[in-house]
């Protein structure tokens, strides 16, 4: 029988306001299993959504 597919990740997105009205910084940590990545920074919600689409790309290979 085969183990069920399961994976676990950790993702913390921390964003402050900084500077004009709408600017923002993000810091963002990440880990899938027991691999922590490295820090993130981003200052668009471009660079926030691919950071995070890519963590979750990473989670869900069942391949991991």
């Amino acid at each position: 029988m085969e183990a069920p597919f399961e994976h676990s990740g950790t993702l913390i997105l921390r964003v402050w306001a900084e500077g004009e009205p709408g600017a923002f910084r993000a810091r963002i940590l990440r880990t899938t299993g027991a691999e922590a990545a490295p820090p993130l920074a981003a200052s668009t919600a471009d660079e926030v959504h691919a950071a995070v689409q890519a963590w979750l790309d990473t989670l869900l290979e069942p391949d991991r």
